[in-house]
């Protein structure tokens, strides 16, 4: 009965939200994931690790886990570029999902701020667990298998890209990225059992200013849309940072959830900051869960440009 309520529930959010990356409240502190054009603007060696937990108190529950790395090349080459990492592991119920992918991008300094793009690859896998038992085709549960279920182990993996642009000065950013652009299909096959699963390309559009305040506070209001053409996610958000040491916030998901928001900037360690993330749902989906848990822990680690040594030459003193 379990498995079967958590079919209807995996068909209500799909049709609520037919995205298939993954999903994060945190988005401020995840750019590089969905934008390689982020990759170095920070001009440090950084890195974030984000676990969510969604649906908090159901079995089989989408859980996500991610880390990212990113770090700027400049002085070590000609070029003004930076370079990232990122991998995530997605499961939901029988089917799991991990993203391991590089990017490259080009700096550019336009006005105040920087202009960066960036192109990213790597690979797609997706699998089912042949553990799963299926619902029956009756939607009773009665044994049947269902013929367009996977009922055996299947994985399999394919090439993707990805591409963003991002531009940032100290006071506000704006980006927009593409994830899958190919469009490629995973096809597999098993004993008694098949897998053809087709990525929609995905867009995103983010943004954010830092308002200042006469005093140690300033609000951080940002935006983050995220669309495969047939459905579009919004995320609004709000967060007061305090002395550039704490902060806290909310969130609205249009339709979807509001968010509390939190954390720190590690003050015995510079550098290290850690947050926290409640969603509580405002959905179908609320009568069946206790809301979804995401902490965030990022690290910076800043690049000191060396000094250029001056020479001066004089007729006088060859």
């Amino acid at each position: 009965m379990k498995k079967l309520l958590l079919s209807i529930l995996v068909l209500v959010a799909a049709d609520s939200f037919a995205q298939q990356d993954p999903q994060f409240t945190q988005n401020m502190f995840n750019k590089l994931s969905v934008n390689p054009g982020f990759a170095g603007v920070s001009n440090a060696y950084c890195a974030t690790l984000i676990s969510r937990q969604q649906w908090l108190g159901f079995e089989g529950r989408p859980q996500t886990n991610l880390f990212s790395l990113d770090a700027k090349i400049r002085p070590f080459d000609r070029f003004n570029s930076g370079v990232g990492l990122t991998v995530w592991q997605d499961e939901l119920g029988f089917e799991k999902t991990i993203n391991a992918k590089l990017a490259y991008a080009y700096h550019k300094n336009i006005g105040n701020g920087l202009l960066s793009v960036g192109l990213e690859g790597g690979i797609y896998n997706k699998s089912v667990d042949g553990d799963w038992i299926t619902a029956g085709s009756n939607g009773l549960g009665d044994g049947t298998e269902d013929p367009f279920i996977p009922n055996s182990a299947v994985s399999n993996l394919t090439f993707d890209l990805g591409f963003g642009v991002y531009y940032a000065t100290q006071d506000y950013y704006v980006g927009i990225s593409s994830t899958h652009l190919t469009a490629p299909t995973i096809s597999a096959s098993a004993e008694n059992s098949s897998l053809d699963y087709s990525l929609a390309r995905h867009f995103y559009v983010m943004g954010g200013y830092n308002i200042n305040f006469s005093g140690p506070f300033v609000l951080k209001p940002s935006l983050f849309i995220k669309s495969d053409v047939s459905s579009t996610q919004i995320d609004v958000n709000v967060n007061l940072e305090y002395n550039e040491l704490v902060w806290g916030g909310l969130s609205y998901r249009y339709e979807d959830a509001i968010a509390v928001l939190a954390g720190v900037n590690v003050p015995w360690f510079e550098g290290l900051k850690v947050g926290v993330s409640y969603d509580y749902n405002l959905s179908l989906l609320n009568d069946y869960n206790n809301g979804s848990l995401e902490f965030m822990v990022g690290y910076c680690y800043p690049i000191k440009n060396p000094l250029k040594v001056q020479r001066y030459k004089s007729v006088r003193f060859l």
